[in-house]
């Protein structure tokens, strides 16, 4: 388990630190990981769960085949060089002058 700390600023609202350290909890995977810990899952369980989100993700890389999104170079829909002919906009956000 990980130790999270956010320090509060003195000029920073107290739901402006929280919002912070529920952001860095997520990044982490921390409540992902307490929820699938929460009950034993048996390893023949476990394949059969991974054995199914892996078809789904085959079958949605697909789907997204047939509709023409190209898959970036950081996996689908994410911001890489690669999703950038799918509608990004290049330059880290930032609208071309």
């Amino acid at each position: 388990m990980s130790n999270f700390s956010v320090e509060v600023r003195s000029d920073e609202p107290f739901e402006k630190a929280l919002r912070r350290f529920t952001s860095k909890t997520r990044k982490a995977g921390l409540l992902r990981d307490l929820k699938k810990r929460r009950f034993y899952t048996k390893p023949s369980v476990q394949k059969k769960i991974n054995r199914q989100k892996s078809i789904r993700r085959q079958q949605k890389a697909i789907r997204m085949a047939e509709v023409g999104f190209v898959r970036g170079a950081r996996g689908v829909g994410g911001r890489g060089a690669g999703a950038r002919g799918a509608g990004g906009r290049g330059a880290g956000g930032r609208s071309p002058r």
